[in-house]
């Protein structure tokens, strides 16, 4: 990618870093004595503008989803090239289709779980659907999984389909922008989407022929390893898992899996790597990296205030909810 057509979107963002929130704001959000405090302690932040649109503190989704839309649609006016900010919001498209899919099979209208963010045209798919459309991949993708799901009507198969088919797409789009960083992102995403695979595989005692659906190819570590490992003992020691990047992220969360059987330790150090992974961005004058960072960053600062207001709705204390944060890039 051509780094001096960055030059402006790095300033820009540059400034508009400012808005996130830090460490010290999460620490402070948490601390509130009930949701609806949390909330008001978020009117000195962007988030103020959504907090009176909403008639009950317990509809903070409608607020977290607005500002992740607004925040997602100035960042591709921003950014000169598509790549950096597809590289996160990938997944949203994915998401989409999901819905799709399940909203064709029940017969549901199921609108609000839809995320406008992106390219995706929900009537152009919503009709697409419905005339048997093939005009790009992603229709003929969806007619390979209304097949497959006829057949064995295991609602798992449109999972199993999309998740592939989304990760083929990261890793196409990090190789082609050829940034190193992505790439890494891509790979390293993958490898911990398949450990995460195996530890839950192994819980539920599924056989190598359901994991061979599962395992998605293109990270670090060759899909035949997951398989030798489903029926085998492993933990923080296992050989296969030092030589990775992520290593010290997950053997800490190992352990903890083999002795409580949760992998809420694992997806919260999976989300501290990637803070980590930007953290340097921050020393980069400007580039494609720039953006990717502020769309990362943004995505984790959404997660911590929803840790925290899902928290404060069910009546945790600060302390847990401390220990459920994420790391902060700014």
């Amino acid at each position: 990618m051509d780094r001096n057509k960055f030059i402006q979107s790095s300033t820009r963002l540059r400034v508009l870093e400012k808005e996130l929130l830090k460490s010290e704001n999460f620490v402070r959000i948490s601390e509130q004595d009930s949701l609806e405090d949390a909330l008001r302690s978020l009117s000195d932040t962007v988030y103020n503008k959504y907090i009176n649109k909403i008639s009950s503190p317990t509809e903070y989704e409608v607020i977290l989803k607005e500002e992740l839309t607004r925040f997602y649609k100035d960042a591709y006016e921003i950014s000169p090239s598509k790549i950096p900010v597809d590289l996160v919001a990938l997944k949203y498209f994915y998401h989409n289709l999901k819905v799709l899919i399940k909203e064709k099979i029940s017969e549901k209208d199921l609108k609000n779980i839809y995320m406008n963010i992106g390219d995706f045209d929900l009537n152009e798919y919503r009709d697409g659907l419905v005339k048997g459309s093939k005009r790009n991949k992603y229709f003929e993708l969806i007619g390979e999984i209304l097949d497959a799901y006829e057949e064995k009507k295991d609602p798992q198969i449109i999972d199993i389909y999309l998740d592939n088919a989304y990760f083929k797409d990261l890793l196409d789009l990090a190789e082609e922008s050829k940034v190193d960083l992505f790439i890494n992102y891509a790979k390293n995403l993958i490898d911990f989407t398949n450990i995460r695979t195996l530890l839950r595989a192994k819980k539920q005692e599924k056989d190598v022929e359901f994991l061979k659906q599962i395992i998605v190819p293109g990270g670090n570590l060759r899909e035949e390893a997951y398989y030798d490992l489903l029926n085998r003992d492993i933990s923080s020691d296992t050989d296969a898992f030092k030589r990775l990047d992520i290593y010290k992220y997950i053997k800490d969360a190992f352990d903890d899996f083999k002795e409580k059987g949760t992998l809420s330790d694992f997806e919260r150090e999976m989300d501290n790597y990637f803070i980590d992974l930007i953290k340097d961005v921050k020393y980069v004058t400007y580039g494609p990296e720039v953006v990717f960072a502020n769309v990362l960053a943004k995505e984790m600062e959404i997660k911590n205030l929803r840790i925290i207001l899902v928290s404060k709705l069910n009546g945790l204390d600060s302390e847990f909810i401390r220990e459920k944060l994420r790391d902060t890039y700014v």
